[in-house]
């Protein structure tokens, strides 16, 4: 375990961005308290790395991915245990309360805020092991899932478990073993997370996918418009994607950058501004920086890595 307690204060903040970026790539760390004070633990576990971090009121971001190589390639679950926290990736914002949980993109741009002191555990996963048990795994990502959720809380408490062994020696061959199973775990706990909003009756929100993707190349498209032609009031509409850690104008986003990225690749041939023009962009510059905040790349290093 590192702390910045043995640090002169006016020195505490630096050597913990340097804790930071070494334990997490393209991490960076804000904060605006005179007094600070925290620690962090980063424990290899057969192939996942584990980091548990206690902090004061921080602001925590990490870049998107500039380098070569495929993208995506991480996956990074976010365990709140103490404290609140507001989390952005994807263009949506969601609120996380002590226990909820959250899955992102390692390689795209995401920001981790709280007001308060707060505890988090960190896991990084491979992607392939996720797909492996979820392939329509970015339907899952920086969406949050309850910690009211008995699949949320096994996670917790298994993860609450390890970190007590975390000192202890540890055979290659048994830390692999419980790496797996707490994969496993997460896996299950995204998917049962997604049926249960499912069976809450997100058919608004389906309805309203199909008429995004229906009206896509239209740059006029907007939550106003999406509700009148479903005949339900705005309010609700917002509501019902809120409760999902959802923006309609953010579906919206969403839905564009996605088909974009579909067609760079299934039309190579085709100029990149066309593409953007006819997915509802206007402007080749604001879509070529929303599909490098999303993807982590702009739109024809995208094409040439896949």
């Amino acid at each position: 375990m590192l702390s910045t307690r043995t640090f002169p204060p006016a020195e505490r903040l630096d050597y913990w961005n340097d804790l930071i970026s070494a334990a997490v790539q393209g991490m960076t760390f804000d904060s605006n308290t005179n007094q600070f004070d925290a620690k962090i633990v980063v424990w290899e576990l057969g192939d996942l790395k584990l980091v548990k971090s206690n902090s004061p009121p921080a602001t925590f971001r990490r870049k998107a991915r500039d380098g070569n190589g495929p993208i995506h390639q991480s996956l990074v679950a976010h365990l709140l245990t103490r404290g609140r926290a507001l989390f952005e990736q994807r263009g949506r914002q969601i609120e996380l309360y002590e226990g909820d949980m959250v899955v992102c993109a390692a390689e795209e741009f995401y920001c981790f805020a709280s007001d308060q002191a707060h505890e988090v555990m960190v896991v990084e996963l491979d992607r392939a092991a996720l797909v492996a048990h979820l392939p329509q795994i970015d339907e899952h990502l920086a969406r949050p899932i309850s910690g009211k959720l008995v699949g949320t809380r096994l996670v917790q408490r298994y993860m609450s478990s390890l970190w007590q062994e975390a000192g202890a020696e540890m055979p290659p061959a048994h830390a692999q073993m419980h790496a797996t199973i707490l994969t496993h775990m997460i896996a299950a706990c995204l998917e049962g997370s997604s049926e249960i909003t499912q069976s809450h009756g997100n058919r608004l929100l389906a309805q309203a996918e199909i008429l995004i993707a229906e009206r896509i190349g239209d740059c006029d498209l907007d939550p106003s418009w999406i509700a009148a032609e479903m005949g339900v009031p705005l309010r609700t509409l917002q509501a019902t994607a809120s409760s999902v850690g959802e923006t309609l104008g953010g579906m919206i986003m969403r839905r564009r950058l996605h088909t974009s990225a579909q067609r760079l690749l299934a039309e190579p041939h085709k100029k990149i501004t066309a593409i953007a023009m006819e997915c509802g962009f206007a402007d080749s510059a604001h879509f070529t920086r929303r599909f490098q905040k999303m993807f982590g790349s702009t739109p024809s290093r995208y094409r040439s890595l896949n």
